[in-house]
């Protein structure tokens, strides 16, 4: 088979909660389908070891340690040239941390020589949705300070260290890749179709035609009352972060293979939160909507409309106040049987429970190959 006329690279970079998980598994389980074009997707489910890989180089100190960190590259931009596919898709939300100035490093030195173009794709959660579903994300995955804290406590330590401003950050991709960088925002009113998969596929490759199988959604977000029975189960294990991460995603996944339960309750910010939230981020919003929206007021009217939607109380993050003590006992005890299991050395409990995700994905791209 001849090799295409161009071939492109796509990286994807996140953000976290912006549905990268459902772009993920789409194109895992090979549910995308270009019109006259080929993709070449590397990774079983996401590439984000490559964070790793990319801390790993930019430390490196003497010729021989930046040599060893380079193998990971070498090997990937290897793959892509071997590749017959017009695109390679890599899909990294781990990325969002990445300096921008350090991957454009690690693309010009490995990847520039063997595509004819490289673009790099972010989606942006407005600032309201991404501390609420930061907060579930890191207690669903056990984050200590995240368990021991409620919802306020969380967002005044965000104000606090600046996490969750986000112009300086964009900036700096735009800076180093000028218009190969596109920042598209996380608001469901603006993606095409309404679907974060439609919108990525349709941007990130170019406004080529394209279909897109149907599958089982990917469930985005935990209902409070899920929510706190995954706080009980971390409260419980006490393990290394890398365990605490994979076995609140093993939950995750067997809750979205469950029907929904019966009180379904969201998590949302009150009034006096969503207020201060909308003080401290407003520049930041009409910064964002300046520079990368085209003035439009996409940001800062999520500001308000997050105030608007508040609720006039502050809700409780105490499991007990969400579930039945004859629930939270039994939860307690199936935690620490969970947990004594999983003191167990001689299984490395992390790969394991990462397989089941990955398992998941090849069998449903099998069962759809099979159906056509």
């Amino acid at each position: 088979m001849p090799k295409p006329s161009k071939k492109t690279l796509i990286i994807h970079i996140g953000d976290h909660k912006t549905g990268s998980t459902s772009i993920q598994t789409a194109f895992a389980q090979r549910q995308v389908k270009l019109h006259d074009h080929s993709i070449f997707y590397p990774a079983k489910l996401a590439n984000n070891v490559m964070r790793d890989q990319c801390r790993n180089y930019g430390a490196a100190e003497t010729p021989e340690a930046r040599e060893l960190a380079a193998q990971p590259f070498r090997r990937m931009a290897n793959q892509i040239r071997k590749s017959n596919a017009d695109f390679t898709l890599i899909s990294a939300e781990a990325l969002e941390r990445i300096p921008a100035a350090l991957l454009h490093e690690i693309v010009d030195s490995f990847f520039a020589k063997v595509v004819d173009e490289v673009r790099i794709i972010s989606y942006v959660r407005p600032h309201p949705g991404r501390i609420t579903s930061t907060f579930t994300e890191r207690t669903k995955v056990g984050v200590p300070k995240a368990l021991s804290s409620t919802l306020e406590e969380f967002a005044e330590r965000r104000k606090a260290d600046g996490e969750a401003k986000y112009l300086p950050r964009f900036a700096a991709w735009r800076e180093h890749f000028g218009d190969r960088f596109l920042l598209r925002p996380m608001i469901r009113a603006h993606l095409r179709d309404g679907d974060v998969v439609h919108d990525f596929t349709h941007h990130a490759f170019g406004g080529i035609p394209f279909e897109i199988r149907d599958a089982s959604a990917v469930n985005e977000s935990l209902y409070m009352e899920d929510l706190m029975r995954l706080k009980v189960l971390q409260m419980n294990l006490r393990m290394p972060r890398l365990l605490r991460l994979m076995a609140g995603w093993e939950v995750y996944r067997l809750i979205g293979q469950m029907p929904p339960p019966a009180t379904r309750t969201r998590l949302q910010l009150h009034r006096s939160l969503a207020e201060d939230i909308r003080d401290t981020y407003l520049q930041d919003a009409r910064d964002m909507d300046r520079t990368f929206f085209d003035g439009k007021p996409l940001m800062e009217n999520e500001l308000q409309a997050a105030v608007d939607k508040a609720i006039d109380t502050p809700q409780s993050t105490d499991p007990a106040d969400h579930l039945p003590a004859s629930e939270l006992r039994s939860l307690e005890l199936m935690s620490r049987v969970v947990a004594g299991l999983l003191e167990n050395k001689d299984v490395d409990w992390p790969a394991f429970l990462h397989g089941k995700r990955v398992q998941d994905v090849k069998d449903a791209r099998q069962d759809a190959e099979a159906a056509q």
